[in-house]
């Protein structure tokens, strides 16, 4: 058995994404949104890149301008799926890629756990290790080696075909039209 990844995680490097598929006039509404729900203090601001994928226009991709706090990661992720009826989507994902010299580590995942009737915590797996993360308290728990593939997080149960595939990430450099979005948030 592998040693677990440390917590809180070392993504320095990693490209971060949040991904849900609603238009991005919605996620932009949500992501401007977002700070109303954030501790008025320690304030930084947060500049998002963000675009419909050119393979499938249904799914807005937010490029983290660096991994932010690992609650924020998680919780604007989860936020994206809307607090009423129209607004988001029902299937945000978060991925962060890996630079090329932690490529052995792999993509992290995650995604909300939609067994939790709560619907506050979310699912993930970063270097074989799968884990529950729970957004209140900010409580991390590993549920062992290779429980969700990456299959899981894409097509897996409870989730529906989101029809998301992870290679579009590779080449970022072939999507134009990236819309800037800033805002405030804790450091």
């Amino acid at each position: 058995m592998n040693k677990q990844p440390e917590f809180p995680f070392d993504l320095t490097g990693y490209t971060c994404f949040s991904m849900i598929n609603c238009p991005v006039e919605q996620a932009i509404q949500l992501l401007e949104e977002y700070p109303n729900i954030c501790a008025p203090e320690d304030r930084v601001p947060f500049s998002f890149q963000i675009v419909p994928l050119p393979e499938d226009a249904k799914w807005t991709l937010l490029r983290w301008p660096k991994p932010g706090r690992f609650y924020d990661l998680m919780n604007l992720t989860m936020w994206l799926m809307g607090y009423r009826a129209g607004l988001g989507g029902e299937n945000p994902i978060f991925v962060a890629i890996p630079p090329t010299e932690r490529s052995g580590e792999g993509a992290f995942l995650a995604r909300p756990d939609y067994d939790n009737r709560f619907g506050d915590s979310m699912l993930g797996f970063w270097q074989n290790w799968s884990f529950n993360y729970r957004i209140p308290g900010e409580q991390l728990s590993w549920i062992g080696e290779n429980v969700f593939p990456q299959e899981y997080f894409f097509y897996g149960r409870g989730y529906s075909s989101t029809g998301f595939q992870l290679e579009w990430l590779n080449h970022l450099e072939r999507i134009p039209n990236w819309v800037e979005c800033s805002i405030m948030m804790e450091k």
